[in-house]
């Protein structure tokens, strides 16, 4: 199938085409449970109301695929700790700044705290600040764990320390298959770093299709039309629609730079407990660099405020609607739990699209 994208309105006709299809090729005496675990596939699917062209038996489910909103509370609390140094100066991504922890987040909590658009600038606050200690709280899934082992390419100065909260989004799929997903659409970000292979293992042993997909409305149903395809034929394989960006072993180089920096441990994931082998900390050979190691490493539990749903939203449990605090309580400009922070969890994109 040829999908043509020379203007708007032959956008629309392959829209309309794919709808079709996927109503053809539907199995409709079963309910089908597609999960994505990518934020941006999400905003795809809300803001062009993709939920509303599937037949009613599809469901369209979202999952981890938020990094803030995956990021530990115990994290977060430490991060607050060690920001209240009076010769320290922590550094971290605009969303975590808002993340709710301990009835507090970072931007409240009285540290001096600065946000970064991009890791590299922490080398710059490293020079304009040496008098501070500058601890760069790096969180993420594969696409920010690999720029961020970059740093450790250059000499560093000696003021420079990092704190690793970054995950990996193989893992996560694991611990979603709790809830039942028969097919999931895997992130295009992440894939185009760890390629189409890293999900080959997966699919095999879990039994169910996984696509890899870009970010028009068209790859999303692209993607379904083929689940459906394997599910009616009774096959559970890997195939990639975003051939363009994503090679079957990925990007090499990202991948060696990880493994010379990282090595995988067991993590705590915000909503879904600790996972084993899902997390990424630094090489004993940087440990005069690792921040828990420097100032040390408390253990605190997760409790998000009663009402709060975020941990059924990312186990692909629960839609945001179905949270009772959702559009009351729990905004953008007021968040209650981690999904309605960033613009890559699901509550904030359900919320700004209008898909309650």
């Amino acid at each position: 199938m040829i999908i043509l994208r020379k203007t708007r309105f032959q956008e629309f006709a392959d829209v309309k085409e794919l709808s079709r299809l996927i109503a053809k090729l539907n199995i409709p005496d079963r309910e089908i449970k597609i999960l994505n675990v990518c934020g941006s596939h999400e905003h795809v699917v809300c803001k062009w109301g993709l939920r509303q062209l599937l037949p009613f038996n599809i469901k369209l489910i979202p999952g981890p695929g938020c990094p803030v909103c995956v990021t530990p509370q115990e994290d977060i609390l430490n991060a607050m700790e060690i920001s209240k140094g009076r010769d320290v100066l922590l550094a971290t991504y605009g969303d975590m700044l808002r993340v709710p922890a301990g009835g507090t987040n970072l931007r409240s909590c009285g540290g001096n705290v600065v946000a970064i658009t991009s890791c590299h600038q922490v080398l710059d606050l490293c020079r304009k600040f040496p008098e501070k200690k500058v601890v760069f709280f790096s969180i993420g899934f594969e696409t920010t764990a690999a720029p961020a082992a970059t740093l450790f390419s250059v000499d560093l100065p000696s003021n420079f320390f990092f704190v690793s909260s970054h995950r990996l989004t193989t893992a996560a799929m694991e611990s979603v298959m709790e809830s039942g997903p028969d097919a999931f659409v895997a992130p295009g970000h992440v894939s185009a770093v760890m390629g189409k292979r890293v999900w080959e293992g997966f699919s095999n042993r879990y039994r169910v299709p996984v696509v890899v997909a870009g970010f028009t409305p068209e790859d999303v149903l692209l993607a379904v039309l083929l689940i459906l395809k394997q599910l009616r034929e009774g096959r559970a394989e890997v195939e990639n629609i975003y051939r363009g960006v994503v090679r079957t072993d990925g990007n090499r180089r990202a991948k060696e730079l990880m493994n010379r920096v990282f090595i995988i441990s067991d993590a705590k994931w915000r909503g879904l407990g600790v996972i084993p082998h899902s997390g990424l900390e630094l090489k004993e050979e940087y440990s005069e660099r690792n921040a828990k190691i420097v100032w040390g490493w408390k253990e605190f539990e997760d409790r998000e405020e009663t009402g709060c749903i975020c941990g059924s939203i990312i186990r692909g449990k629960a839609y945001p609607s179905q949270c009772k605090l959702f559009g009351n309580k729990c905004r953008p400009h007021t968040p209650v739990g981690p999904c309605m922070v960033s613009a890559e969890g699901a509550c904030n994109i359900w919320y700004r699209c209008g898909a309650w």
